[in-house]
This record gives C-alpha cells, sequence and structure tokens, in this order.
C-alpha cells in the first residue's frame, strides 16, 4: 500500500481522513526555535503557537512544514482549524500521544480516525 503519492503534481500524505468535515485553515504567528511539521499538533498562548507539550491543550494542525530552529523571530504559518484526520499521520511530543487530545480537539472540529478502521 502506498502511503505517499503524487498525480498530476499534486501529493496525498494520508493526513486527512475523510472529507465530511469541512477542512478550514487560517494564518498564525507560530514561535521561533522549533520546526514545524505537517501534522504536528499545535497549542496557542499568549497570541503565538508553539508544538503541544505533554500535558498541553492542543487547538490546531499544522498544515505544511515551517522550520524556525535557528529564526531570529516569529514567522506566519498557515493550521488547519477543522477537518478529519488519521491519528497516525499526527505528530506529538515524544513522550505524549494523539489519544491524550482527541477529547479536546473534538469540540474545535478536529476529528480524529484510523488508517486501520
Amino acid at each position: 500500500m502506498e502511503y505517499t503519492g503524487t498525480m498530476a503534481g499534486m501529493s496525498y500524505d494520508e493526513l486527512f481522513g475523510r472529507p465530511e468535515i469541512p477542512v478550514f485553515n487560517k494564518n498564525v504567528t507560530l514561535a521561533k526555535g522549533t520546526a514545524y511539521k505537517r501534522g504536528m499538533l499545535l497549542s496557542e498562548n499568549g497570541g503565538k503557537v508553539t508544538a503541544t507539550a505533554k500535558n498541553g491543550v492542543a487547538v490546531y494542525v499544522m498544515a505544511s512544514d515551517v522550520d524556525l530552529t535557528d529564526a531570529s523571530s516569529d514567522a506566519v504559518g498557515t493550521v488547519y482549524t477543522s477537518g478529519r484526520f488519521n491519528r497516525e499521520k499526527l505528530i506529538v511530543a515524544a513522550d505524549d500521544t494523539v489519544d491524550a487530545h482527541e477529547a479536546e480537539l473534538r469540540p474545535l472540529n478536529i476529528l480524529l480516525t484510523s488508517l486501520h478502521k
């Protein structure tokens, strides 16, 4: 089974689960010092968005890779604010799990499914 495919210049990485939940996005201020990856769960604090730490509250899903590891300032990035996502494709902190954030994401219309169900 192919996990990433390209057809006519488009690539499918299986981040999205199913289409019945509208996918919305918005631009946010990403805090410097992190390499943000597509599918990463994100938290917002004081108007800045960061990677969700264990016990943090996830509110967004990162839409594309943005590397601010060595950046001298914050930058604007795009996040998903709703949609149905495959839990196996979401990225969390090393000591965290996607399941720990499922209940807090549901009221925000970020719903999770599985590639294997």
